[in-house]
């Protein structure tokens, strides 16, 4: 087989990760809720034409920046933020190798200062955890209620700009009333446990295909815990991680995950490919298998209590709240943090068991599997079901290629 059909084969058997390659492009990978678009570029309630014919169900606009007719809004990645970051913006935590954050380039010796606190303890836990592949953590919710580390937080969330909750709260509201009284009052809500989240506001954003899918706004306040609650659980959970994973992961992007399905279908090998995303993933995930996940590296009360809570938050739309019994609302910090804490389960089970059939490349709720013969895209659609039925999910849809 040719080169070129190679190629053609890898594109075509890729749907998830290579509309997610195009859509966002040399974006960046945050997953905060809310982001503003690149310098340069023009409004992001404009995709481009050949991005929206393949825009997939776990991409596109997430938090509206604002509302605009017909539902148009701003925003970037099914969590704010810009997917396939490298994180070069000056003040950020960049990160390395395991998820430790890497030398940051602040713009201050104010902000050095308590970026270099943050990234020091950031290392300290990556480290700890890379030493102990079975250690649970116990002492996290001091940390995530640290001032430092919310500060850093807020000029994470205020960066990333992103509409009001349910509260009415903006970032400007804020600014205007003083940052560091803000930052003060939410460090001691959290360390007299007083902290309760708020519902999420619901909006409805369009899908490419047609139709609609509902995204989660938390309040400014709950998205700043939640950004510090992901610097401190990160570093600690991303040594976990399997390298098949690069949707929402420090340092990794979809472009990345196009270029390994083009080297494993490199030298003749990989000309079967069975494509697969998951059923309503962030509607049906199973929180009592999401939370004993978070259990094997986290043993902290209240850290648990933390994640409970975000997850029954509850939505509010027209005025009503209701509760949810299952899954995530997609618009949260955390959210890409928990996914793939979630899915790591299939990365780790397919890696240890299932290697042989084919080389898995996963880029968040979309997968491919690269097999070299037909009976093995079948064994390997057996097998994922499998460990579907363990995690409680079900495939949506499937496609098979081959180069016959």
């Amino acid at each position: 087989m040719s080169a070129t059909r190679r190629s053609e084969l890898i594109v075509a058997g890729s749907r998830g990760v290579w509309s997610a390659a195009r859509v966002q492009g040399e974006a960046r990978n945050t997953g905060d809720p809310s982001a503003r678009p690149l310098s340069g570029q023009r409004d992001s309630t404009r995709p481009k034409a050949k991005a929206t014919a393949v825009q997939r169900k776990s991409e596109g606009i997430v938090v509206p920046v604002r509302t605009a007719p017909q539902n148009a809004v701003g925003g970037k990645g099914p969590w704010g933020g810009h997917d396939d970051e490298v994180r070069k913006h000056k003040g950020m935590v960049a990160t390395g190798e395991a998820g430790v954050p890497a030398s940051p380039q602040p713009n201050s010796p104010d902000r050095r200062k308590s970026v270099d606190h943050v990234e020091r303890l950031q290392r300290r836990l990556g480290a700890a955890a890379k030493r102990s592949e079975g250690r649970r953590f116990h002492a996290l919710y001091d940390r995530i209620s640290r001032r430092d580390v919310l500060e850093e937080a807020w000029k994470r969330v205020k960066r990333n700009q992103g509409a009001a909750g349910v509260d009415a709260e903006t970032i400007a509201s804020i600014r205007a009333l003083g940052e560091e009284s803000f930052v003060n009052d939410l460090s001691k809500t959290l360390r007299a446990g007083r902290y309760r989240p708020q519902a999420v506001r619901r909006h409805w954003i369009p899908k490419a295909k047609g139709g609609r899918r509902p995204l989660g706004i938390p309040t400014v306040r709950d998205r700043v815990v939640q950004t510090a609650a992901k610097l401190i659980l990160e570093p600690i959970f991303e040594v976990d991680f399997k390298d098949c994973s690069y949707g929402f992961r420090p340092g990794r992007s979809a472009t990345q995950a196009l270029e390994a399905l083009r080297l494993g279908g490199s030298g003749g090998k990989g000309n079967h490919v069975f494509d697969a995303d998951i059923r309503d993933f962030f509607g049906s995930l199973d929180r009592e298998i999401l939370m004993q996940r978070v259990m094997l590296r986290v043993s902290d009360r209240r850290v648990l209590g933390l994640i409970w809570a975000w997850l029954e938050a509850g939505v509010m739309e027209d005025g009503r709240e209701t509760k949810l019994f299952s899954g995530t609302p997609q618009g949260g910090v955390i959210s890409p943090l928990l996914s793939n804490i979630y899915l790591a389960f299939l990365d780790k089970q397919w890696t240890r068991q299932c290697a042989h059939v084919g080389m898995l490349v996963r880029y968040c709720d979309d997968f491919v599997i690269m097999c070299n013969t037909k009976q093995d895209v079948d064994e390997a659609e057996r097998r994922v079901k499998l460990i579907f039925g363990r995690l409680r999910l079900e495939l949506h849809r499937t496609r098979r290629g081959s180069s016959t």
